[in-house]
Protein backbone atom coordinates (compact mmCIF):
# COMPACT_ATOMS: atom_id res chain seq x y z
CA UNK A 1 0.00 0.00 0.00
CA UNK A 2 2.97 2.50 1.08
CA UNK A 3 4.46 1.26 -2.70
CA UNK A 4 1.40 2.40 -4.25
CA UNK A 5 0.92 5.69 -2.42
CA UNK A 6 4.53 6.58 -3.10
CA UNK A 7 4.16 5.71 -7.28
CA UNK A 8 1.04 7.69 -7.48
CA UNK A 9 2.37 10.84 -5.50
CA UNK A 10 5.72 10.67 -7.86
CA UNK A 11 3.64 10.07 -11.09
CA UNK A 12 1.31 13.64 -9.66
CA UNK A 13 4.27 15.27 -8.75
CA UNK A 14 5.56 14.84 -12.17
CA UNK A 15 2.28 16.11 -14.02
CA UNK A 16 2.47 18.73 -11.97
CA UNK A 17 6.15 19.82 -12.64
CA UNK A 18 5.62 19.82 -16.45
CA UNK A 19 2.64 21.96 -16.33
CA UNK A 20 5.07 24.36 -14.42
CA UNK A 21 7.67 24.34 -16.76
CA UNK A 22 4.81 25.11 -19.91
CA UNK A 23 4.54 28.87 -20.63
CA UNK A 24 1.23 29.89 -23.06
CA UNK A 25 0.97 33.06 -25.14
CA UNK A 26 -2.03 33.60 -27.60
CA UNK A 27 -4.13 36.66 -28.57
CA UNK A 28 -6.79 36.99 -31.71
CA UNK A 29 -7.86 40.56 -33.12
CA UNK A 30 -10.61 41.10 -34.94
CA UNK A 31 -9.44 44.68 -36.38
CA UNK A 32 -6.44 46.71 -36.10
CA UNK A 33 -6.19 49.66 -37.79
CA UNK A 34 -3.77 52.46 -37.48
CA UNK A 35 -5.37 55.02 -40.40
CA UNK A 36 -3.60 58.53 -40.69
CA UNK A 37 -2.27 58.39 -37.05
CA UNK A 38 -5.16 57.48 -34.96
CA UNK A 39 -5.47 53.65 -33.73
CA UNK A 40 -8.30 51.44 -33.79
CA UNK A 41 -8.44 47.56 -32.09
CA UNK A 42 -12.17 46.11 -32.34
CA UNK A 43 -12.64 42.96 -30.42
CA UNK A 44 -9.27 42.04 -29.08
CA UNK A 45 -9.19 38.92 -26.43
CA UNK A 46 -5.74 40.74 -25.10
CA UNK A 47 -3.03 38.43 -23.67
CA UNK A 48 -3.42 35.20 -22.96
CA UNK A 49 -1.87 34.43 -19.26
CA UNK A 50 1.16 32.64 -19.19
CA UNK A 51 0.02 30.18 -17.11
CA UNK A 52 -3.12 29.19 -19.77
CA UNK A 53 -6.64 29.23 -19.70
CA UNK A 54 -8.77 30.87 -22.37
CA UNK A 55 -10.21 34.07 -23.29
CA UNK A 56 -13.33 35.13 -25.95
CA UNK A 57 -14.63 38.58 -27.39
CA UNK A 58 -17.85 38.62 -29.96
CA UNK A 59 -19.61 41.62 -31.16
CA UNK A 60 -23.01 41.12 -33.36
CA UNK A 61 -22.26 43.99 -35.79
CA UNK A 62 -19.62 47.18 -35.66
CA UNK A 63 -20.26 50.30 -37.92
CA UNK A 64 -17.48 52.83 -38.11
CA UNK A 65 -18.59 55.83 -41.14
CA UNK A 66 -15.77 55.92 -43.57
CA UNK A 67 -13.70 53.13 -42.37
CA UNK A 68 -15.08 49.70 -41.56
CA UNK A 69 -18.26 47.72 -41.30
CA UNK A 70 -18.76 44.19 -40.40
CA UNK A 71 -20.94 41.88 -38.44
CA UNK A 72 -20.58 38.67 -36.61
CA UNK A 73 -16.86 39.47 -34.92
CA UNK A 74 -15.37 36.97 -32.97
CA UNK A 75 -11.85 36.05 -31.21
CA UNK A 76 -10.51 33.62 -29.18
CA UNK A 77 -7.33 31.85 -27.34
CA UNK A 78 -6.83 29.32 -25.08
CA UNK A 79 -3.78 27.27 -23.77
CA UNK A 80 -3.74 24.23 -21.85
CA UNK A 81 -2.31 20.81 -22.24
CA UNK A 82 0.87 21.57 -24.11
CA UNK A 83 -0.95 23.78 -26.75
CA UNK A 84 -2.07 26.76 -28.06
CA UNK A 85 -4.97 27.95 -30.10
CA UNK A 86 -6.28 31.09 -31.61
CA UNK A 87 -9.08 32.36 -33.87
CA UNK A 88 -10.31 35.26 -35.30
CA UNK A 89 -13.18 35.92 -37.78
CA UNK A 90 -15.42 38.11 -39.16
CA UNK A 91 -18.52 38.36 -41.93
CA UNK A 92 -19.05 40.94 -44.52
CA UNK A 93 -16.41 43.24 -44.10
CA UNK A 94 -16.57 46.75 -46.15
CA UNK A 95 -13.06 48.28 -45.07
CA UNK A 96 -12.79 51.67 -46.53
CA UNK A 97 -9.01 53.82 -46.34
CA UNK A 98 -8.27 56.70 -48.38
CA UNK A 99 -7.71 55.21 -51.91
CA UNK A 100 -8.60 51.49 -51.11
CA UNK A 101 -11.99 49.73 -50.42
CA UNK A 102 -11.88 46.18 -49.61
CA UNK A 103 -14.78 44.08 -48.92
CA UNK A 104 -15.07 40.49 -48.62
CA UNK A 105 -17.58 37.89 -47.32
CA UNK A 106 -15.40 36.03 -44.71
CA UNK A 107 -12.08 36.91 -43.19
CA UNK A 108 -10.91 34.21 -40.45
CA UNK A 109 -7.45 33.13 -39.36
CA UNK A 110 -6.55 30.66 -37.13
CA UNK A 111 -3.42 29.49 -35.26
CA UNK A 112 -2.40 26.86 -33.06
CA UNK A 113 1.03 26.23 -31.30
CA UNK A 114 2.30 23.17 -29.04
CA UNK A 115 6.50 22.79 -27.61
CA UNK A 116 7.48 21.72 -30.60
CA UNK A 117 5.29 22.70 -33.85
CA UNK A 118 3.58 25.80 -34.97
CA UNK A 119 0.96 25.97 -37.89
CA UNK A 120 -1.59 28.37 -39.08
CA UNK A 121 -4.67 29.25 -41.92
CA UNK A 122 -7.31 31.12 -43.67
CA UNK A 123 -10.46 31.46 -45.37
CA UNK A 124 -11.13 34.46 -47.13
CA UNK A 125 -14.46 34.27 -48.59
CA UNK A 126 -15.51 36.65 -51.85
CA UNK A 127 -12.43 39.22 -52.01
CA UNK A 128 -12.62 42.38 -53.98
CA UNK A 129 -10.02 45.32 -54.14
CA UNK A 130 -12.14 48.52 -55.44
CA UNK A 131 -14.94 46.50 -56.57
CA UNK A 132 -12.61 44.10 -58.55
CA UNK A 133 -12.60 40.37 -57.04
CA UNK A 134 -9.26 39.16 -56.13
CA UNK A 135 -7.99 35.31 -56.78
CA UNK A 136 -6.88 34.01 -53.34
CA UNK A 137 -4.49 31.33 -54.03
CA UNK A 138 -4.30 29.87 -50.48
CA UNK A 139 -1.00 30.02 -50.38
CA UNK A 140 0.85 32.05 -47.33
CA UNK A 141 1.83 35.66 -47.55
CA UNK A 142 0.19 35.83 -50.87
CA UNK A 143 1.16 39.68 -51.77
CA UNK A 144 -1.28 41.55 -54.06
CA UNK A 145 0.64 45.40 -55.06
CA UNK A 146 -1.84 47.90 -55.37
CA UNK A 147 -1.28 51.61 -56.42
CA UNK A 148 -1.10 53.17 -53.26
CA UNK A 149 0.24 49.83 -51.43
CA UNK A 150 0.08 46.28 -50.62
CA UNK A 151 -2.51 44.23 -49.55
CA UNK A 152 -0.92 40.65 -48.51
CA UNK A 153 -3.15 37.41 -48.22
CA UNK A 154 -3.01 34.72 -45.29
CA UNK A 155 0.20 36.90 -43.91
CA UNK A 156 2.11 34.04 -42.01
CA UNK A 157 4.94 34.23 -39.61
CA UNK A 158 5.91 30.76 -37.66
CA UNK A 159 9.22 29.96 -35.67
CA UNK A 160 9.81 26.38 -33.64
CA UNK A 161 12.83 25.81 -31.84
CA UNK A 162 14.33 23.17 -30.25
CA UNK A 163 17.55 23.19 -27.06
CA UNK A 164 19.00 21.49 -24.68
CA UNK A 165 17.10 23.94 -22.39
CA UNK A 166 13.53 23.29 -23.98
CA UNK A 167 11.70 24.07 -26.94
CA UNK A 168 8.80 26.22 -27.61
CA UNK A 169 6.43 26.81 -30.97
CA UNK A 170 4.86 30.15 -32.21
CA UNK A 171 2.58 31.11 -34.94
CA UNK A 172 1.17 34.49 -36.25
CA UNK A 173 -2.01 34.14 -38.64
CA UNK A 174 -3.28 37.69 -40.19
CA UNK A 175 -6.44 36.91 -42.91
CA UNK A 176 -5.33 40.18 -44.48
CA UNK A 177 -2.87 42.88 -43.98
CA UNK A 178 -3.52 46.14 -45.75
CA UNK A 179 -0.69 48.70 -45.83
CA UNK A 180 -1.62 52.01 -48.08
CA UNK A 181 1.60 53.46 -47.68
CA UNK A 182 1.63 56.98 -45.06
CA UNK A 183 -2.22 56.40 -44.48
CA UNK A 184 -2.99 53.00 -42.83
CA UNK A 185 -1.66 49.77 -41.49
CA UNK A 186 -4.76 47.57 -40.72
CA UNK A 187 -5.02 43.82 -39.92
CA UNK A 188 -8.21 41.87 -40.25
CA UNK A 189 -9.02 38.46 -38.45
CA UNK A 190 -4.97 38.34 -36.29
CA UNK A 191 -4.34 35.11 -34.20
CA UNK A 192 -1.35 34.51 -32.37
CA UNK A 193 -0.03 31.59 -30.75
CA UNK A 194 2.95 30.47 -28.41
CA UNK A 195 3.96 27.64 -26.29
CA UNK A 196 7.26 27.06 -24.39
CA UNK A 197 8.65 24.02 -22.46
CA UNK A 198 11.02 23.74 -20.46
CA UNK A 199 13.51 20.40 -20.93
CA UNK A 200 12.84 17.64 -18.38
CA UNK A 201 14.67 17.06 -15.68
CA UNK A 202 15.98 13.88 -13.88
CA UNK A 203 13.62 12.88 -11.48
CA UNK A 204 16.24 12.39 -7.77
CA UNK A 205 16.62 8.90 -6.78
Amino acid sequence: MVRKITLGMLAFSLIQAAGAHTTYRGEALVVGARVLGIGVSIEDTGSLPSSGGSLSTDLLNVNLPTLLKADLLSANTSGQNGETDSRASVADVTLTVPGVTVTASVLSSSATATCRNAFGSSVILDLKVNGLSVFVTGAPNQTVPLLVGTLVINEQSSSVVNTSQGSSGDMLVNALHLRVLGVADVVISSSRAGVSCAAATGVPG
